[in-house]
């Protein structure tokens, strides 16, 4: 993972994006770019440090492949576009999408986010020579704009969503502060006497407070019922289980492991909590895919979730991946926890799981937490991430 691979990374992270529910965002737009430039495939594709994942495509719905065998993989590195005769280049030319498919042309167009930051591609590929023409080029490049826009317009959304969200939170706070004061002189103007002549003008005034009083309280009350639109609310965002998050993993990630003939287990919490899922599965996808990647055939990766914290002000989410792979020196664990992101960046040895491990420790320290690693060379790794609930 070099500096730029860090950044797409981490932009896949902070748009928090489920692949799985993309594809009716873009299985419309996949098959119009097929339509365009008349061949057989087209695939929306989002790569992360170790996974292109497909998100749309012209062949059927969301499937996942390891970045390094994807020629997606070259097209993120493009400033605009790539183009590739498959059957004539020495990277592709014995691949199976060559010799058991009979693929010849690949047309991809690297899915930018601000100038330089590629997240994924919109790519085509067709079973003859032909190249596109200006006129279809022109319209894949419309519909890749298009995607992004709509990548972009969801953050947004779901920005704006949160931002309200903090709003009735904050009205509701301050109903219950100004409620209880307010009751109390209601109350205290209820049970008071005011059949004493003398105290007739006090009385007057007290009862226009009580009036007062009332009126705030049945703003108070229709501030309180926002809290129907606050659950609308909470329904759009990314809430989880530990149950529903288990099941999730398993769906992403099992997989990889299948591929490798590794035994893949998610153990979870039973207890019945909700919590909200932002970066989560970007952050538990990169170790999982980390321990599946450095771990042989065979081997067995396993994922524990819980709630730890006795009081509701310490619970924390646990999350611990350990695997039978090839594990990590003292030193390269060091490093990863000690050594700060941009100057490991800058270092010449800047690859391999160390990257993906800092970047989990980046993201796990901007929510909050901490990451512990336990490892031995040929005993496999344990990593253990703890984030405030």
């Amino acid at each position: 993972m070099n500096s730029k691979d860090f950044r797409r990374v981490k932009k896949l992270a902070d748009l928090d994006l489920d692949y799985q529910e993309l594809k009716e965002d873009f299985s419309i737009l996949s098959s119009l770019a097929a339509n365009i430039a008349g061949t057989e495939l087209s695939e929306v594709n989002f790569i992360d440090n170790f996974t292109q994942w497909t998100v749309a495509s012209t062949l059927g719905g969301f499937s996942q492949k390891p970045r390094e065998e994807a020629i997606c993989n070259y097209t993120i590195e493009e400033d605009h576009h790539l183009e590739i005769d498959l059957a004539q280049d020495e990277r592709f030319k014995n691949s199976r999408y060559v010799t058991q498919e009979g693929y010849k042309y690949y047309y991809g167009i690297p899915l930018k986010i601000g100038d330089d930051i590629a997240i994924g591609t919109l790519c085509v590929g067709g079973k003859n020579s032909e190249k596109l023409n200006d006129t279809q080029i022109e319209q894949l490049q419309l519909i890749a704009n298009q995607i992004v826009k709509r990548i972009q317009l969801k953050f947004e959304l779901k920005l704006a969503k949160e931002h309200i969200l903090r709003e009735r939170k904050l009205k509701r706070q301050l109903a219950h502060d100004v409620r209880s004061p307010l009751s109390g002189i209601s109350q205290l103007v209820e049970l008071t006497d005011f059949n004493d002549s003398s105290k007739e003008e006090l009385g007057q005034i007290i009862k226009l407070i009580a009036s007062s009083a009332e009126s705030v309280l049945e703003l108070t009350d229709e501030i309180l019922n926002d809290i129907l639109i606050e659950d609308e609310l909470k329904k759009s965002k990314s809430v989880f289980t530990f149950e529903g998050l288990g099941h999730k993993l398993l769906n992403l990630y099992r997989p990889q492991a299948e591929a490798k003939k590794i035994s893949f287990t998610v153990d979870y919490d039973s207890i019945k909590r909700e919590f909200t899922g932002k970066n989560l599965l970007p952050l538990i996808g990169n170790l999982i895919s980390n321990a599946i990647k450095f771990t042989a055939e065979g081997g067995s990766v396993r994922v524990d979730l819980n709630l730890t914290g006795l009081k509701p002000k310490d619970e924390k989410i646990s999350v611990r991946v350990e695997d039978t792979g090839i594990g990590m020196t003292s030193e390269q664990i060091e490093t990863i926890t000690q050594t700060d992101t941009r100057y490991r960046l800058k270092s010449s040895g800047a690859n391999g799981f160390g990257m993906g491990l800092l970047f989990v420790r980046e993201l796990t320290e901007d929510l909050g937490g901490t990451l512990n690693i336990q490892s031995e060379p040929g005993k496999g790794t344990e990593v253990t991430i703890r984030i405030p609930l």
